[in-house]
C-alpha cells in the first residue's frame, strides 16, 4: 500500500507571521484540531526545534505518537514521525510566504504519511478526504479566533493535489 499524500496552496487572510504562531503552538492542538485529543511538548531541543506527543482519535480509533517539530519562524513548521508504532513514516510541511495583499499569506501544506497497521492503511483510505479537505480549515478558524476576521481574499484563490 503506497503513502497517502496531500498537497495544497492557498491564500489565507492573515499575514505568515499569525498562521506560523498558531501552527507552531503544537501543545494547543487539543484545543482546536477535531481529532487531536492530546498534544503536549516532551523535549526542547537547543536549535529550537522540540518533540511533542499527540494522542489522535478519529470515529472510533485512539492512538498517540511522538513527532519532531523543527521550525524556522516565520517560514515554516516541518514534522515528522519515523517508525513509531502508528506509523511507518508522517513528513507535515507548512510554509508561509507573503500573500498577494497585505496582512495575507501564500500557504503551501503537504502531509505525506503511511500507517504500520493494515487496518489503519483501510481507515485512512475511507477518511483521508474528509481529514485533509477539514485541516487547514481548522487552522484558518483558529486564527479567526484569535485574531480576529482575515483580510478578505477570493474563496477560490488555491490549489489542492490529491
Amino acid at each position: 500500500m503506497l503513502a497517502k499524500v496531500h498537497e495544497e496552496r492557498r491564500v489565507l487572510g492573515y499575514s505568515p507571521e499569525q498562521l506560523f504562531a498558531v501552527v507552531a503552538a503544537v501543545d494547543l492542538y487539543e484545543d482546536f484540531l477535531p481529532w487531536c485529543q492530546r498534544s503536549e511538548i516532551i523535549r526542547r531541543h537547543p536549535n529550537g526545534s522540540f518533540d511533542a506527543e499527540l494522542e489522535i482519535g478519529f470515529k472510533f480509533l485512539i492512538e498517540s505518537y511522538i513527532s519532531h517539530v523543527e521550525l524556522k519562524k516565520p517560514k515554516f513548521v516541518k514534522t515528522t514521525s519515523f517508525q513509531s508504532s502508528l506509523f511507518d513514516h508522517l513528513i507535515n510541511i507548512w510554509e508561509f510566504n507573503e500573500g498577494p495583499v497585505p496582512g495575507t499569506c501564500n500557504l503551501y501544506f503537504l502531509v505525506d504519511f503511511k500507517f504500520q497497521s493494515p487496518f489503519y492503511r483501510q481507515m485512512a483510505n475511507m477518511f483521508f478526504k474528509e481529514v485533509t479537505s477539514r485541516l487547514v480549515g481548522s487552522f484558518n478558524d483558529r486564527c479567526h479566533l484569535i485574531y480576529g476576521p482575515g483580510v478578505p481574499v477570493l474563496e477560490n484563490t488555491y490549489e489542492q493535489r490529491p
